[in-house]
């Protein structure tokens, strides 16, 4: 059993530049994968999005991908062709007013253009790669988290169907022994009398009985590996409707007070169903 609640961080480095990958799951209905990526990158989003859909089947995850800059993070680019321009144009200027001085080529650094920067990032191809890194430790942390969530979970579900279904043997030894009253009644009746106080006994012997087969299934999925979470909670809304149809039926204090008993196990059963993956 795996629980929809997790986080997990990775990260990968190369020669120029560091990613980080961080994952935070909760519950939600199906899988849905949110990504926040550099603008640069944004073409990886599907490509990320399927990673994760090969190793988680439900909940909504928030994906935050960065990269830091270790290595040189500007480049210097000389403007080769405008740098000859000037100096031309120096070197005419020099000897339309018949100057004697040198020129030196350290003049041509401050003017404009002949030296420009331009920031150094990673190319799609390099940033995938480390992606994958970071994203791949990231998922294994996360479920990891999720696993040792569920491992909770499924306690706590155990001890909630074992009280639910210890309620259900406590209705029908009721159902029993009023049964066993009736028999006997009946036998000191005059022959004319009708036995209708029984069929009250026997009409809820369905809502018991599949109710017993919702508990005998919920403990098969919670001994499963499988992602159960949704077949949980239709167990949880099928297993309130014949409680509360028993409920109805039965007129008797001491299994309307079960039934209370079961209806608040039911709750706390289907509240933790919502986090099972």
């Amino acid at each position: 059993m795996i629980s929809m609640t997790g986080y997990g961080s990775g990260d990968s480095e190369s020669n120029d530049f560091t990613v980080k990958t961080e994952l935070q799951s909760y519950n939600h209905r199906f899988l849905d994968i949110k990504v926040k990526l550099p603008s640069r990158y944004q073409s990886l989003e599907s490509y990320i999005v399927k990673k994760i859909s090969n190793r988680l089947s439900r909940g909504r995850v928030n994906v935050y991908i960065a990269f830091k800059q270790t290595g040189e993070r500007y480049r210097v680019i000389i403007n080769e062709a405008l740098a000859k321009k000037y100096w031309n144009s120096l070197n005419r200027l020099q000897k339309v007013i018949k100057s004697d001085s040198s020129i030196g080529p350290e003049v041509l650094i401050n003017l404009p253009g002949v030296l420009e920067t331009s920031a150094i990032t990673p190319s799609v191809t390099g940033f995938k790669r480390q992606v994958v890194a970071s994203l791949n430790e990231a998922l294994d942390e996360l479920i990891s988290m999720r696993e040792k969530e569920g491992g909770r979970m499924r306690a706590d579900l155990s001890k909630h169907l074992r009280a639910l279904n210890g309620s259900l043997i406590r209705v029908r030894a009721r159902l029993k022994k009023k049964e066993k009253e009736i028999e006997e009644k009946k036998k000191g009746r005059p022959s004319g009398k009708s036995g209708g106080e029984k069929s009250g006994v026997v009409n809820v012997k369905e809502e018991t009985s599949r109710l017993d087969s919702h508990i005998i299934q919920f403990k098969e999925f919670l001994d499963s590996d499988d992602p159960s979470g949704k077949s949980l909670e239709f167990l949880c809304q099928e297993m309130l409707r014949e409680v509360t149809t028993l409920g109805d039926k039965a007129s008797d204090s001491l299994i309307s007070r079960q039934v209370i008993l079961m209806k608040s196990e039911l709750e706390s059963l289907r509240e933790q169903a919502r986090n099972v993956e």
